[in-house]
């Protein structure tokens, strides 16, 4: 099976790049059409903005935190890229959150004209502990 995701330290640089299927992502001599991603690309997901916020635990009330972006230059909704903190805060366990993955984690992220908005409630198993959230958000001209 071949390597289809980076991230971090590739080609002298530290890039997010993500190969087709069936082509290896550390091939430094992949052609675009070859890539269904790659951060150095100019016109397309340049990360914008990053940023690591927490939401309380402690009830079942949604929780929610808002990030405020401009839209100058984001013609489209962006690549937003956000992971989850494991139980009670676990900096050690990471996961990677859906747009909106009600069933597993209870938690979903919504794009307003102004913001971007993540909330997350304390039921199901996501537990009723702090978790540590961490986003990135990325240009995108495609829509």
């Amino acid at each position: 099976m071949t390597d289809r995701l980076i991230l971090g330290e590739h080609d002298g640089t530290h890039v997010l790049r993500m190969s087709l299927h069936g082509f290896d992502v550390k091939d430094t001599s992949l052609k675009p059409e070859q890539l269904s991603f790659d951060s150095r690309w100019q016109e397309i997901g340049n990360i914008v903005d990053s940023g690591t916020f927490q939401l309380s635990g402690g009830s079942n009330a949604a929780r929610t935190h808002d990030i405020p972006y401009s839209n100058p230059g984001f013609n489209h909704t962006p690549i937003f890229i956000l992971a989850m903190s494991g139980e009670n805060n676990d900096l050690t366990r990471w996961y990677d959150v859906r747009y909106s993955d009600t069933q597993n984690f209870r938690v979903s992220v919504e794009f307003w004209e102004d913001k971007i908005r993540i909330w997350k409630t304390d039921s199901g198993w996501i537990g009723s502990s702090e978790r540590t959230f961490r986003y990135w958000i990325g240009r995108n001209i495609y829509g």
